[in-house]
């Protein structure tokens, strides 16, 4: 398998060295992509501070409504 890494980073094998399965290439570990497991918990993280806010919105207009009917 070829693997194409850009210059910045120090590489910790050399050429023609064989590796073990998930050993690092570089010094950098962000350097090859990202990892799609985090962006799925980033994902449902943004989700339910967003469903959060919405229901205390909701939830507080739910209260202000109960508190003009119990004054009128």
């Amino acid at each position: 398998m070829v693997d194409i890494i850009p210059l910045r980073p120090t590489l910790l094998v050399s050429e023609g060295e064989s590796i073990k399965f998930d050993q690092q290439l570089t010094s950098n570990p962000n350097v090859g992509g990202f990892d799609p497991l985090r962006v799925q918990e980033l994902l449902f993280f943004l989700t339910s501070v967003i469903l959060a806010q919405i229901f205390l919105v909701l939830k507080k207009q739910q209260f202000e409504k109960v508190q003009l009917a119990n004054i009128i």
